[in-house]
């Protein structure tokens, strides 16, 4: 588990745990990937043998035993399965192919999709006992747990541009704003986005892309001909899943079905390569110049937002007071 996004405390932390409860015989994993399919319904093996973790280096866990009958494979552990990353490059290539042959699994506190192009490997994937871990954490690690592992037990509020696809559609594909589904941008996670948190889908005109920037930077003002048009409310009803998972759990053809009416394809891969669902909330049509809402300093964050999400393609959250003070001012 390479050092990055999650501090290093993160991998000891994790690995703690597994020994911990591998000692006093109680370290159980859930099986959610099998052979690269879903697995529908909860599995709980016992670990009945771990090697001691004394290392970083992939893979983490060198020896690992899941029932009594089969032989020990290694492990690799992540914070969640998209993280795994150790089939790219040169760096670890060679080590990725002996994984592969000794039949080797990844071991995540979370699982939330696997990366498109590690599908092919058919590699098992476990979830820790997501309750056990955190308890732990919080006997353990109270500030790794409130500060690092992001875990959110409130609504969060979430900007993104609606774009073609969430208006416009085939005789065949609805558009996202009918068959609510979107694939988030590349800057959320399952940590960050989660059932019940609500997303503002915003739609406006009159600017490009380069003119909103451009202003934006160069004057610290919004563009005066930039309009807001629509904001449409929903509400998050899934996770976030891989394309691939998602498929499996509607039954249709992965590599044949299309979401969306832009969806095109790239080295045999979906672009849009994640999935998460919502329900309708509310829509409100506005058509007010942004310029204007910029001027109004309840709603000036809002503004600064939607000019990152519009310019840079990332979803961006608001503070719910944010969220308040847009829907009371806005309408």
């Amino acid at each position: 588990m390479a050092k990055g996004k999650w501090s290093f405390i993160h991998e000891w932390t994790i690995y703690e745990y597994l020994m911990a409860r591998f000692e006093d015989g109680t370290l159980r994993l859930k099986k959610k990937i099998e052979g690269g399919n879903v697995v529908r319904k909860d599995k709980w093996v016992k670990v009945y043998y771990l090697e001691q973790i004394i290392g970083t280096d992939f893979p983490d866990i060198k020896k690992i035993q899941l029932s009594k009958n089969n032989i020990a494979v290694p492990a690799e552990v992540k914070f969640t399965t998209s993280r795994f990353n150790c089939h790219k490059g040169k760096k670890h290539f060679k080590d990725f192919e002996d994984f592969i042959s000794k039949h080797g699994i990844i071991i995540v506190v979370s699982h939330d999709y696997l990366p498109p192009d590690l599908a092919k490997y058919n590699i098992d994937v476990y979830e820790l006992d997501k309750t056990d871990f955190i308890s732990f954490c919080r006997e353990n690690f109270s500030r790794f747990l409130s500060r690092q592992i992001k875990l959110h037990y409130e609504t969060k509020y979430w900007l993104m541009y609606q774009g073609p696809n969430f208006n416009k559609g085939t005789n065949t594909i609805k558009p996202a704003r009918e068959s609510h589904i979107w694939c988030p941008t590349d800057n959320l996670t399952g940590f960050d986005l989660a059932i019940g948190d609500r997303v503002l889908f915003v739609k406006t005109s009159g600017a490009s892309t380069q003119k909103v920037q451009k202003s934006y930077r160069e004057h610290n003002e919004i563009y005066p001909d930039w309009i807001l048009d629509e904001i449409w409310v929903g509400e998050i009803t899934s996770t976030i899943y891989s394309r691939y998972e998602y498929a499996q759990i509607k039954s249709y053809d992965y590599q044949n079905t299309r979401l969306w009416k832009n969806d095109p394809k790239r080295n045999n891969e979906w672009r849009w390569n994640r999935v998460f669902e919502f329900k309708p909330i509310t829509v409100i049509k506005i058509s007010k110049k942004l310029s204007n809402l910029y001027k109004d300093e309840y709603l000036k964050p809002f503004v600064d937002a939607l000019v990152e999400v519009f310019c840079y393609n990332k979803s961006r959250e608001l503070s719910p007071i944010e969220y308040q003070h847009l829907l009371e001012k806005i309408r």
